[in-house]
């Protein structure tokens, strides 16, 4: 009995938590929506006592009664002093937010510049600046969850970077949390705080996994599909003929002896073989799952570009990524594994 009373409690209490965390949510997003950058203000610092702070408020009615019950002028003395630095405090802490200018790092750019992977820590920058030259901010906490807060202080004038960070636990574009920051300066009376949302986001990759090559992936680039090209590329392996000099070749592949004969000035051509391509599709990986299969073919292309492969992917709905090399086209595939649906 007393087992199954203590459940119900329990469930009671995680309901009215999930309640009270949704209408938090719905009202916090009406009042402080989702900004690329925010200057703290009246709407949005909230400000309420301390534990301390309410003792010391109460502590100061309690003698400012006793003074006038009792006509002490040394207790009314000191009454009004308790209460003098009990609000002085509260218009101290509440400047100590007033003024400051949060910023999300790229908040300019089209597509995160944060990237990961599922299972890393997805890592934010937000910039901080002071309210002005003349004022400074002390004793500032800032991160995403009370566990996790990072103590800041700007002089007069200064601005910061600071970083933040959250797990990413599944594939696609990851929203950051809403930010905390809270302050109880200057001696802890009066706590303000702040719950921004800077709308920053960060690709999460998905989780590479260890899997094998399918045969069908490799392709040779006379036998790409929609392109014909030949097997024979420009290199150094096997020489194959003279060419009229052209202004920039170099002076290595200069035919000297032809120069010589008469036959004036000509350069040597080189051929090599051209490497096969890849090409990684859905099609390759029949009756898996389909986050096993974008785990897998993440692996392939960090695998095949780290050798300097020329890769490609294709992938059910979405369009094809030609076969090509490059960081810049390793991330554009690892963007549409990312992003597919």
């Amino acid at each position: 009995m007393d087992t199954g009373l203590r459940q119900r409690i329990v469930g009671l209490r995680q309901h009215w938590q999930a309640y009270w965390s949704k209408r938090q949510t719905r009202w916090l997003a009406r009042r402080v929506p989702a900004v690329a950058s925010l200057q703290l203000s009246q709407k949005t610092i909230f400000i309420l006592p301390t534990a301390r702070g309410a003792l010391f408020g109460l502590g100061a009615i309690v003698v400012l009664v006793i003074a006038i019950a009792e006509r002490n002028p040394v207790t009314l003395l000191l009454s009004s002093l308790m209460l003098s630095l009990f609000l002085l405090s509260l218009v101290l802490c509440y400047r100590n937010l007033s003024g400051l200018r949060l910023e999300a790092h790229d908040a300019e750019s089209d597509l995160p510049a944060q990237r990961c992977f599922v299972g890393d820590t997805a890592q934010f920058s937000v910039r901080i600046s002071a309210a002005g030259q003349r004022r400074g901010h002390q004793d500032l906490w800032l991160g995403f969850s009370n566990d996790a807060l990072q103590l800041v202080s700007l002089p007069p004038g200064a601005e910061v970077t600071i970083n933040l960070t959250t797990p990413a636990t599944r594939r696609g574009m990851l929203s950051a949390p809403r930010m905390t920051l809270r302050t109880r300066y200057p001696v802890g009376l009066w706590q303000a705080w702040c719950r921004p949302d800077l709308a920053m986001r960060c690709l999460v990759y998905p989780q590479p996994q260890t899997c094998a090559l399918p045969p069908a992936a490799v392709q040779s680039p006379a036998n790409a599909p929609g392109q014909q090209r030949l097997s024979r590329q420009t290199g150094v392996d096997d020489f194959t003929g003279l060419r009229d000099y052209q202004s920039g070749d170099s002076r290595r592949r200069i035919a000297w002896q032809s120069l010589a004969r008469g036959q004036g000035l000509k350069t040597k051509q080189f051929v090599r073989e051209a490497e096969p391509q890849f090409l990684l599709a859905f099609r390759h990986f029949p009756g898996r799952d389909p986050e096993a299969v974008l785990s897998c073919l993440c692996f392939q292309v960090l695998l095949l570009s780290r050798r300097h492969q020329s890769v490609g992917l294709e992938l059910p709905g979405a369009v094809p990524v030609r076969p090509g090399q490059g960081e810049a086209h390793k991330h554009k595939m690892l963007q549409a594994l990312a992003l597919w649906v």
